[in-house]
């Protein structure tokens, strides 16, 4: 491969070409065939034994190629990137954005790497910023609150004889058939339920209604039309329970012996104190970063000048990977949750950019302020780092520096430094 071009698009941008000639792409092409022939599979062939010109008449003339141009930037892209930054004397401050331009098997490819350079800021101010740290008060419904989870926490099941209600707790054990034959995960011993949650399928736990700990009997139920497993799905099924116990949840009295147990503390008032000052202590932690926040975001106001369009972008894609991230385990589309915040699409993407151009202006604000208060960490300092890992690790140093971005790291702990420095040199009045 070889450095076509290195051009600067825009202010603090550079983005360099590279290309391979199509005998380098058909080698390396080559090379992937060999090292992947044998999982294919070839409609006429036995696993493993068609050969290139009939993989590629099957999966189109490309199939390799892609694999084949990781493979050539992989091994020739980095050291070209890196002598070209050092003739221009350029300063990455992010990783470089490849995108491939073309393709084709008689002319090889094109490819381009876009990187963020270090912007000069015109920073007007650096320290002496002031802000206030406000902690709302605890209130007495917050500690109650508490006290009545740390009560539920600490309650008892305690078997009665009853029959069993919405609400109880029961272990059993049982078994499910579907046409009369014992089926895969539907047997289970000592299993704890609570009645009315809805864990199992519709009708098991209505089945359990009504019966009393020690009861031997049989629930008929059919499974969900959409159930996941699909052989199970629709048909009708009879489970066999051995009703072990049915018990009730017995919460403790919120006394002194309470105050004991689950404080670690003599009186109710003294457990009450401690609780408040729990909510407080968090309360008053958040209320601190928010206020740092707010002393970065007066740094980034003072720094003027033109932020390189590509570590913006970087920025706000993250950002907004995050938000889809988090929507993802509450499973909730974004649709929706803009719907609950009453935003339009436009509107939050529109804000999640305009916070990634905050964030990106502070970040480089800092990088500055590290640079100028010498506050870079020294190789020794990142070497000493990467020991430590390495240790933890059980690895050497060097396999460590082979897996570790350095220069990533240097300029994140320097952000680090520089956003502590800034802070200790600002006012924030606790109120």
């Amino acid at each position: 491969m070889k450095l076509v071009s290195v051009e600067t698009p825009e202010k603090s941008v550079c983005k360099m070409t590279f290309s391979a000639s199509a005998e380098e792409l058909e080698a390396a092409s080559n090379a992937v065939y060999e090292r992947t022939r044998a999982s294919y599979t070839i409609k006429g062939f036995a696993k493993g034994e068609a050969d290139r010109a009939q993989i590629e008449a099957d999966r189109g003339e490309h199939t390799f190629w892609y694999d084949a141009i990781n493979d050539l930037m992989d091994k020739d892209v980095p050291a070209l990137y890196e002598a070209a930054m050092a003739e221009h004397g350029f300063k990455a401050v992010d990783d470089p954005v490849y995108d491939l331009v073309s393709v084709k098997k008689d002319e090889g490819f094109v490819a381009t790497a876009t990187t963020a350079l270090q912007p000069e800021l015109k920073l007007n101010q650096t320290s002496g910023f002031k802000t206030e740290c406000v902690t709302p008060a605890v209130a007495e419904k917050e500690i109650d609150n508490v006290l009545e989870r740390r009560r539920q926490a600490a309650a008892e099941l305690v078997p009665h004889k009853g029959p069993a209600v919405k609400g109880n707790i029961v272990h059993m054990d049982y078994e499910g058939f579907v046409d009369g034959k014992a089926f895969a995960g539907g047997s289970a011993k000592n299993q704890k339920l609570q009645l009315g949650s809805g864990r199992m399928i519709p009708g098991f736990e209505d089945g359990i209604l009504g019966h009393k700990g020690g009861e031997e009997f049989e629930i008929n139920v059919t499974f969900p039309a959409a159930y996941h497993v699909k052989d199970l799905a629709g048909k009708p099924a009879v489970f066999k329970i051995k009703l072990i116990d049915v018990c009730v949840r017995q919460l403790p009295a919120l006394n002194s012996d309470f105050a004991k147990k689950v404080g670690k503390v003599d009186t109710m008032d003294e457990f009450r104190a401690q609780i408040q000052k729990q909510l407080y202590d968090g309360k008053h932690a958040a209320a601190m970063n928010r206020a740092k926040d707010q002393i970065l975001t007066q740094l980034a106001n003072a720094a003027e000048g033109e932020l390189p369009s590509v570590l913006v972008e970087t920025t706000y894609q993250q950002e907004m990977e995050r938000v889809q991230q988090q929507l993802q385990m509450q499973r909730m589309s974004l649709d929706r949750y803009l719907s609950q915040i009453h935003q339009t699409r436009d509107s939050f993407t529109s804000a999640v950019h305009a916070a990634a151009e905050k964030n990106t202006r502070a970040r480089m604000a800092l990088l500055q302020v590290a640079q100028s208060e010498n506050l870079v960490p020294t190789d020794e300092e990142i070497n000493k780092t990467l020991q430590e890992r390495a240790d933890r690790m059980k690895k050497t140093l060097e396999e460590v520096k082979a897996g570790s971005n350095i220069e990533a790291m240097r300029r994140n702990e320097a952000i680090r430094r520089a956003a502590d420095w800034v802070i200790e040199h600002s006012t924030i009045e606790d109120k």
